[in-house]
């Protein structure tokens, strides 16, 4: 099958998640006039607090992006129930025949009361655990249950944002344990769906992107006056993403590549 998911005449798009990057995501895609429907997983909508489970692009300052468009649909989402997927999945399937993009934006790097750990003394198991769950467990869960939607004839993508503080072959700071520890799970179970769909999927491509530096409430407190990294607005990244996405074809499934389409090790 030749072409990309955004060639197509009409596609349908899942994006999970709706902070600041889920937001700038689903307004990039509105602007394709294929996109025939989207449904937007998320815990809170319209609210001016921040999404709990969110990917490093944290405030839910865009919650009603695309609000009054027909093409956008709503549902109900925890990172933390899994049977909230398997429902938003029933509910997707009553709907569309097909999917073509699944865009998982959750994560966890902190919260209220746990910050990314400094030193091994400051790893507490809660918090190990419940990152494990949101950065880990929600993406095979998505593809278990969107599989037969993103199982067709034409080009279909899923997915996931993941970090490059996830990259084993990278770390070379330590620290972050629990964040580092948990997107590295991300990536063995992405490369290993990635395997399975080969022959399952052979028109999906399932790939691992590092959205960059996204500005935001949760990012400020890294984004001191040395730091050196580009820092992109939420709408920057999202259109850097696309333009990753766009260049996929199921031979390059299982990759994992930044906001700037440059390969990282896993």
């Amino acid at each position: 099958m030749s072409g990309t998911v955004f060639e197509l005449d009409a596609f349908n798009a899942v994006i999970v998640g709706n902070g600041a990057l889920g937001s700038a995501m689903l307004e990039a895609l509105l602007g394709y006039a294929g996109l025939q429907r989207v449904f937007v997983l998320a815990r809170n909508f319209g609210s001016s607090e921040p999404e709990q489970h969110t990917h490093n692009d944290g405030l839910n300052t865009r919650a009603t992006a695309g609000h009054n468009n027909a093409r956008v649909s709503r549902l109900s989402f925890d990172a933390e129930d899994p049977s909230t997927i398997a429902s938003a999945a029933a509910q997707i399937a009553s709907q569309v025949d097909t999917l073509h993009l699944v865009f998982n934006t959750v994560g966890l790097l902190h919260d209220a009361q746990h910050g990314p750990e400094k030193r091994l003394q400051n790893l507490k198991p809660d918090h190990l655990l419940r990152s494990f769950q949101i950065n880990a467990l929600v993406l095979p869960l998505l593809a278990q249950h969107f599989s037969k939607l993103m199982k067709h004839t034409q080009p279909a993508i899923l997915a996931s944002l993941s970090a490059r503080v996830g990259s084993i072959a990278d770390n070379n700071m330590g620290g972050w344990y629990s964040y580092r520890a948990s997107k590295a799970a991300h990536n063995m179970l992405l490369r290993t769906i990635a395997l399975e769909w080969r022959t399952s999927h052979r028109n999906a491509s399932v790939v691992a992107l590092h959205p960059g530096t996204v500005r935001s409430r949760l990012s400020e407190p890294f984004l001191t006056p040395r730091y050196k990294n580009t820092v992109l607005t939420p709408a920057e990244s999202a259109t850097c993403l696309l333009g990753v996405m766009r260049q996929l074809s199921a031979d390059t499934s299982g990759v994992f590549l930044d906001w700037n389409n440059q390969p990282i090790d896993w």
